[in-house]
């Protein structure tokens, strides 16, 4: 969701007011809830791609680091989340709302995890199977499905190769049903926790659910971690200085250490962010030990800020 980080800010303070959850439509609580509930990930994984849920928990593997743009040409092409497991690289985009050239960017992506994988693998035969699951917020392709599977087939449906797939997932017809009070599938109800914001909500959701009362959990604690704007702030960071390394790059027609430079610019900025938000928590007099778990650094780096 494109929206200031003033904005943001203004937003998860009013639902802290009201005893609601910032719900996980936003970039970095997504992010953040596929992250930190592994068996949320694992089981919703799972039931989108038929792959084993125990595959991806015992062999899950984050990759959203591995893949920084390599040059200015690739403006745009950032994963929202990208892991892999054994066999499989999966690539999860939440898509807020629709605009000319969002499936051209989430494809330009997906080639360009094609491309690296080729470069790395051993044979072609070899490569793991690359899966992009699209969770868009809006009505898709005007298909009245919950889930839609695309392949490379010929006119006779043939398909022409099983090394990638991609996944489209209607979430605006799955909250339409929940509002209508329908029954969910256990996926559904999966996906559609990721909307809401009422706590008795989404307890009454979570009910008895392992992978649901995870996130449910996860969200209450984003909500109310003093670091929840921090998250917000690392995103953006990392968004300005991956512009403005690339900028500079074409200006100056610079090619070499492009890579280099955004996961050092990145890094830093993330790393100036922290101290900042661990200065204010400690003018607040927040303990030690609190900051450590908020901002994630550790003692000394925070008393030398005092």
């Amino acid at each position: 969701m494109s929206i200031t980080k003033k904005r943001f800010e203004e937003i998860v303070n009013e639902l802290r007011r009201k005893g609601e959850v910032v719900p996980a439509t936003y970039d970095c609580i997504y992010k953040a809830i596929m992250r930190n509930c592994p068996k949320y990930r694992a089981d919703t994984t799972s039931k989108l791609t038929s792959v084993s849920k125990e595959l991806i928990l015992n062999t899950y593997k984050e990759m959203n680091t591995e893949y920084v743009i390599d040059n200015v040409l690739e403006k745009g092409k950032v994963s929202d989340v990208l892991f892999k497991t054994k066999g499989y690289v999966f690539n999860f985009e939440f898509n807020n709302r629709k605009w000319n050239g969002l499936i051209e960017r989430n494809d330009a992506y997906l080639g360009k995890i094609k491309n690296d994988l080729i470069r790395k693998a051993k044979s072609y035969a070899s490569m793991p199977k690359v899966i992009q699951i699209n969770i868009n917020n809006f009505y898709c392709f005007l298909n009245k499905e919950n889930l839609l599977e695309f392949k490379s087939r010929d006119k006779y449906g043939i398909i022409e190769s099983d090394k990638w797939g991609k996944i489209y997932v209607n979430l605006k017809l799955i909250r339409e049903k929940y509002d209508r009070g329908l029954n969910l599938s256990k996926l559904e109800k999966e996906l559609v926790i990721l909307t809401l914001t009422k706590v008795d909500e989404i307890d009454k959701l979570a009910e008895g659910d392992e992978e649901l009362m995870e996130v449910a959990k996860e969200l209450k604690r984003l909500t109310n971690d003093a670091y929840t704007i921090g998250l917000y702030d690392e995103e953006e960071e990392r968004r300005r200085i991956e512009n403005s390394i690339k900028i500079t790059a074409k200006e100056q027609g610079l090619k070499q250490g492009l890579k280099q430079g955004i996961k050092q610019g990145i890094k830093q900025g993330v790393s100036n962010e922290k101290n900042s938000i661990a200065k204010n928590l400690l003018s607040m007099g927040m303990p030690i030990k609190d900051i450590m778990k908020a901002t994630g650094l550790n003692k000394n780096q925070i008393t030398m800020l005092m």
